[in-house]
């Protein structure tokens, strides 16, 4: 019987959770504040009391998740319409290298060691330091990264070179499924679908894992691969 009470407070307190972070904007779960760690740390603690003391009532602790996440919500509002509150309650940018250098004394304050730099550069593509021009330590934690003039990829407008528009790719396949609401949106039927498959040697749609038309009227076709001629990797 004890099994089944953690069992049923395991599954609602999921539940729960799964409510509040469809309530939560992306902008939480991708972005941690202080006040975001607080209410994640305090939301696992009485998830984990409820679970691991199944003599006390469950009731009370689903209303306390319940009342954080709101809290939580309300209180995310007020800062969004209150931006000192927010400066005073969410950490400061903090320049780690300005016009090419490294400025030590921030990373002391903030305690950002040069590996944690040179790790969070070659996740932005800085795999030399000399071509850095400004980075910057956000508030959540990430380095933002600006690279001098001279290492910036040319682009077209740089080069003042005329170019097509490019909008977003609409999905036509979906795991052997045509999606019809795709095709109606571009005025083209089912059978224009087949006929394009065909060309690119696909007898069938369930063949196909993913089919999307860029705004080119290209179709990009992606079968399902056979196992066997997957390569392999080495460590």
């Amino acid at each position: 019987m004890t099994y089944l009470l953690v069992l049923y407070r395991v599954v609602t307190i999921l539940v729960v959770f799964l409510l509040v972070a469809l309530v939560l904007s992306k902008r939480h779960l991708g972005r941690f504040t202080i006040f975001d760690f607080i209410a994640a740390v305090t939301l696992g603690a009485v998830a984990g009391a409820d679970i691991s003391d199944v003599d006390k009532p469950h009731g009370p602790r689903i209303f306390a998740l319940i009342a954080i996440g709101a809290i939580h919500i309300l209180f995310t509002k007020m800062l969004l319409k209150n931006r000192k509150l927010g400066k005073l309650l969410t950490f400061d940018p903090t320049m780690i290298i300005q016009n090419g250098k490294i400025v030590v004394k921030n990373m002391e304050k903030v305690r950002y060691t040069l590996d944690d730099l040179l790790s969070h550069l070659r996740e932005q593509g800085a795999f030399d330091i000399s071509e850095v021009e400004f980075a910057i330590l956000e508030p959540n934690g990430q380095l933002s990264v600006l690279k001098k003039s001279q290492h910036l990829p040319a682009t077209p407008g740089d080069l003042k070179i005329p170019t097509q528009y490019k909008g977003l790719s609409i999905p036509l396949v979906l795991e052997g499924k045509a999606k019809h609401e795709g095709l109606r949106a571009i005025n083209l039927t089912e059978e224009w679908l087949v006929n394009q498959l065909a060309g690119q040697g696909v007898t069938d749609v369930q063949e196909v894992f993913l089919a999307l038309l860029n705004t080119q009227g290209q179709l990009y076709v992606a079968k399902y691969q056979d196992p066997s001629n997957i390569q392999k990797l080495d460590h």
